[in-house]
């Protein structure tokens, strides 16, 4: 995903979850190694190989935040209500994070304004 967002020039992502990343490409991994093995072993089972053989972590390792926000492609994550309307659509996007001092991320209010013929 992150090859085609790169190649598609996109700005900006949202998703409807806690992370763009899959969180066994995260330190959750570590966290929870039960589901971790379980996910392993399916791969293992299914396609004969381990979660790193199919997604390398010098590529994979929560490629969302360290190879696309260097390249100033940023997502927005946990959002909801009506994205699932904006699929496909063009809008702009309006962000308003709560004000802080040296943050890296934030919690925000996030609005579609749609053109005015929609």
């Amino acid at each position: 995903f992150h090859k085609w967002v790169t190649k598609m020039k996109i700005k900006w992502i949202g998703v409807d979850c806690g992370s763009a990343d899959h969180p066994m490409n995260t330190i959750i991994r570590k966290w929870h190694p039960d589901p971790f093995n379980a996910a392993e072993k399916k791969l293992l089972d299914t396609y004969g190989k381990s979660w790193d053989e199919m997604f390398p972590p010098d590529e994979y390792y929560q490629v969302m935040h360290l190879n696309l926000f260097p390249k100033k492609i940023v997502h927005a994550e946990n959002l909801g209500g009506e994205i699932d309307k904006l699929s496909n659509q063009r809008a702009w996007i309006g962000c308003f994070p709560l004000r802080g001092i040296e943050l890296e991320s934030a919690m925000c209010r996030i609005v579609a304004f749609m053109p005015p013929n929609k």
